[in-house]
């Protein structure tokens, strides 16, 4: 089959992070490429030095050539991209959140309802290989019936006012993806919850926030993220984990951004596998997608708008029940710019805006 063309609209770290990922597999032709940084075209033509690349996202979406697009700006512009792609007959990767506002969220989610073409959001984690090992492990009743989902991921990561403000404070930004990935294991929809946050550096919105509650199906979760651990620490290092707690035995999985490591203890069998991490699994998710697109038929493990929409409704749902209660701001304004000034010479560390040569 010829590759499906593709147009990558936004070329900062994630559009770059894509563009790894297209230029690995023979599905894919990366036919154009914008952004409104002049800096941004110059590396895009130097390393894509066939496709057209523009400034005006509409040269793009209107070019009847180019069959997919993957929206990897902001989220303020997604809704209109969203909208303009679909009506000009493409098919859509698109980053979450899927829009700045969650009337605007499901609003697309009714334009891909609509829609005789596919479309799919980066919520990465499922397309992890751990994650579907673990899921595996559990439907076939290793650990009896699921009880409790435990998430946690700290890491020193993106500082605030780093132009990530459209996505929301970190629980948002970030945290969408393990609000996901809880509701992926229960299987069912959330039903109660209660969040406690913190105002970490005085910083206008929080930082932190862990919450926890039941599902509808009765499975309880609770999920810590923030992007606050030990951000000025001499060697950085950083948390990360998912505790899965049934009738009868558990999964569990930690990494280190290299390798992850999950034990299984179920009820006939214990299992420990170490294997690479697998990043973002941005190339798993275009492999599937490119698939569906040559078979007509829909990859049913791609998360979908509506999957990408309830996740983000109920991170800000979360985000507001912690306003609700006590959420004291620790830290101060100065520590903040510290932080952030580490943060723009850093050549080894978590969250690092992606700087191309």
């Amino acid at each position: 089959m010829n590759p499906i063309k593709i147009g990558l609209i936004g070329f900062g770290r994630m559009g770059g992070f894509y563009l790894d990922e297209l230029l690995k597999s023979d599905r894919w032709e990366v036919a154009g490429i914008c952004d409104l940084s002049p800096e941004a075209r110059a590396a895009a033509r130097r390393l894509v030095p066939g496709a057209k690349v523009v400034a005006d996202e509409r040269e793009l979406l209107d070019d009847p050539a180019i069959e997919a697009v993957a929206l990897c700006a902001l989220a303020d512009s997604r809704p209109e991209q969203i909208a303009r792609a679909f009506a000009a007959g493409k098919h859509i990767i698109s980053e979450k959140p899927i829009a700045d506002t969650i009337e605007h969220e499901w609003q697309a989610v009714e334009l891909a309802e609509k829609a005789p073409l596919f479309s799919t959001v980066n919520l990465y984690l499922r397309n992890s290989w751990y994650h579907q090992t673990i899921r595996q492990f559990i439907d076939r009743g290793e650990i009896g019936e699921l009880a409790i989902i435990r998430v946690c991921h700290m890491t020193p990561g993106l500082a605030p006012g780093e132009g990530h403000e459209y996505e929301g404070p970190a629980f948002h930004d970030c945290g969408m993806h393990y609000v996901d990935i809880a509701r992926w294991y229960a299987r069912s929809e959330f039903k109660t919850w209660n969040a406690q946050a913190v105002r970490m550096w005085s910083y206008k919105d929080p930082w932190w926030l862990q919450c926890h509650g039941t599902f509808e199906n009765g499975v309880v979760f609770d999920i810590t993220q923030g992007h606050v651990y030990g951000q000025l620490a001499k060697d950085q290092t950083h948390n990360s984990y998912i505790d899965i707690i049934g009738t009868k035995g558990i999964a569990r999985m930690t990494h280190d951004f290299k390798t992850a490591v999950v034990e299984l203890r179920g009820t006939t069998q214990t299992h420990r596998i170490e294997r690479p991490f697998g990043g973002k699994n941005i190339g798993t998710m275009c492999e599937k997608f490119a698939r569906s697109i040559e078979s007509g038929v829909r990859d049913e493990t791609l998360p979908t708008f509506r999957d990408a929409a309830i996740a983000s409704e109920y991170a800000w749902r979360f985000l507001q029940d912690a306003r609700m209660h006590d959420m004291p701001a620790i830290g101060t304004a100065e520590e903040l710019e510290e932080i952030r000034d580490r943060r723009r010479t850093m050549k080894n560390g978590y969250g690092l805006l992606r700087k191309r040569a």
